[in-house]
């Protein structure tokens, strides 16, 4: 919605004109700066909005503080709503376990991924609403009164059930009671902080179980910032190992840029992670050691002759890159602890085992050749964007959308792998896959010049030939001929006498539909089953009657009160228990070659 633009450039604080107050009673103090959420203050609020070029500015900071009120209020309906629907799914599950029902799925077993569809959203997302609700509605009345009242907001109500989720409801009570307390007037991280030290005081023998309890989940997650770079961490680790090998990092950054390695220390620390990764040695980034001139006086065999005072110890001397006081600001909060390293830090230049750097063409050289690694995920990249003349973003995997110059390199990297297969999909004006092929062996690629940095000016005719003729001389050398897809009518023409389907046959579901076709549901086509829509033999293996859902909503579709129906090719429409349906599409590519 677009806001209004106010016709007084001047406000109350710098002197300017006074607009006439447009929203009577929510300058501080005012009747609706206190008024609690419900109806009265939606409408007033929304009357207010819709004049904003009249308020001034004491009352927009009201209007703002009575919206985050109702949106406290809103999610405070929200949890009663869904605590009442995860109550009634628990109950049917129980009555199923009690009738000892042998079934696949039971009744009222996916209550997660029926909420998910209702979000659009994953399984795992809905599922943490569902503890939280429960949790709140049913063990926390002091916190659910808050928000009811429009003072704890919805990142504070998850702050107070994450820290009581797991205590025993005594000591879920007298927490409550605590941070609700204290929720409307802390700011959040002290508010989270507070819990975790209150959760640590009443229950730390649980604390210390569920510590040891997540050392099963450990894992390394990959994750797309907002700017479209990564981040890579590990998850559930050891407290002491994690800190003692950050430390470890540190020590070795503040050698590097003391032995000349350009760069703030955070962009060294993270140069030195990639490399330990990718088993380099971080060294190797520094010019080679110029050869020691031989002191005055040495001999012929390079030593001192009796006129050398020789009682100084090495390293007495001055540092030439040693600590110099300059001011490195790189945002990190550990600044004093950085400059306390680097003051006692004694160790200079390259550490013993580290020289000479890897021997030429190694797959871990620094000549900016990536590292060749297996395509384990789908890379899909517009023709364009791979040829150069696109600078189109490509779809890597659960990754998401990745720049043009960092996809061609991860695919040169990935086509020197002997485990990487190409396969490409030809899309129609719409977006949707229409042919899909998957050549045989390795392919070994190298991105045309065309392709570091910006694309020619010239178009799709500049360096390298026509867009015509290099995509025909890379689906040449691919030598792997398309299979048409069914999209809105099917022919048969794959369909197969067999309960699993070919290489060939999923690989035309996958492109299809490279994700689960459950709505809301990001798992990749991949990583899915090929499933039967009506079951084998009554339903054929065909494209019109194959999907590749993740296991868990595979699973909830045999679910007493589910349906599943595919009325055309890859149009999948669900029912769940509740009578709601709703429908989904196959994938959408980039359209753009």
């Amino acid at each position: 919605m677009p806001v209004p633009q106010s016709p007084f450039p001047g406000s109350a604080d710098d002197g300017g004109p006074r607009p006439p107050s447009g929203g009577p009673g929510f300058a501080q103090g005012g009747a609706a700066d206190a008024m609690p959420p419900g109806p009265a203050l939606a409408a007033l609020t929304g009357q207010a909005v819709a004049g904003l070029g009249g308020l001034r500015d004491s009352e927009l900071l009201g209007v703002t503080s009575a919206a985050r009120r109702l949106a406290a209020h809103a999610f405070s309906l929200e949890v009663m709503a869904v605590a009442e629907f995860a109550r009634r799914r628990e109950a049917q599950l129980e009555a199923s376990k009690a009738r000892g029902d042998k079934v696949r799925s039971r009744d009222g077993e996916y209550p997660a991924e029926e909420l998910g569809f209702e979000m659009n959203a994953s399984p795992y997302s809905a599922a943490i609403l569902i503890d939280t609700a429960r949790n709140i509605a049913g063990r926390l009345p002091a916190t659910l009164a808050g928000m009811e009242a429009g003072l704890i907001d919805r990142d504070r109500a998850r702050a107070i059930s994450s820290a009581t989720l797991h205590l025993p409801d005594e000591l879920a009570a007298i927490a409550d009671k605590v941070l609700a307390g204290a929720a409307p007037q802390a700011r959040l991280a002290d508010l989270q902080q507070k819990a975790a030290r209150l959760e640590a005081r009443l229950d730390p023998d649980g604390v210390k179980a569920r510590r040891e309890g997540a050392k099963r989940d450990r894992r390394v997650e990959l994750r797309r910032e907002d700017s479209g770079a990564a981040s890579l961490a590990g998850r559930e680790l050891d407290p002491a190992e994690a800190m003692t090998g950050k430390a470890s990092i540190d020590a070795e950054a503040v050698r590097l840029r003391n032995a000349g390695l350009p760069g703030t220390l955070a962009q060294i620390r993270a140069m030195i992670l990639m490399d330990r990764i990718h088993q380099r040695s971080p060294w190797d980034r520094l010019a080679p050691l110029p050869p020691e001139p031989e002191p005055d006086g040495a001999d012929a065999d390079g030593e001192p002759d009796g006129d050398e005072d020789t009682d100084g110890e090495p390293g007495d001397g001055p540092r030439p890159d040693g600590p110099d006081g300059d001011a490195d600001d790189d945002g990190d909060d550990d600044a004093e602890e950085e400059e306390e390293e680097e003051e006692e830090e004694e160790e200079e230049g390259r550490p013993g085992g580290f020289g000479g750097g890897p021997p030429p063409g190694s797959p871990f050289d620094l000549t900016g050749r990536k590292t060749p690694a297996p395509a384990l995920i789908n890379i899909t990249i517009p023709a364009g964007t791979l040829l150069g003349y696109s600078d189109a973003p490509a779809d890597v995997g659960t990754w998401g959308l990745m720049d043009a110059d960092a996809v061609r390199d991860l695919t040169e990297a990935a086509s020197r792998h002997p485990r990487t297969r190409w396969c490409y999909t030809i899309t129609g004006q719409d977006g949707e896959a229409t042919a899909h092929a998957c050549a045989r062996g390795t392919h070994p690629w190298t991105p045309p010049p065309a392709s570091r940095g910006r694309p020619s000016r010239d178009g799709p005719g500049g360096p390298g030939g026509p867009a015509p003729a290099r995509l025909a001389a890379l689906l040449a050398e691919l030598n792997a001929a398309p299979e048409p897809i069914a999209t809105r009518q099917c022919d048969h023409a794959h369909r197969e006498d067999r309960y699993t389907p070919s290489r060939k046959l999923k690989h035309l579901i996958r492109a299809r539909t490279a994700r689960c076709p459950a709505p809301g549901c990001g798992a990749q086509a991949i990583t899915g089953e090929i499933d039967h829509t009506i079951p084998y033999p009554a339903g054929a293996t065909c494209e019109s009657n194959l999907s590749p859902p993740c296991a868990r909503h595979h699973h909830a579709k045999h679910a007493p009160g589910w349906k599943l129906q595919q009325t055309q090719p890859g149009i999948m429409t669900w029912t769940t228990p509740s009578g709601r349906t709703y429908t989904t599409h196959p994938t959408q590519y980039e359209r753009s070659l």
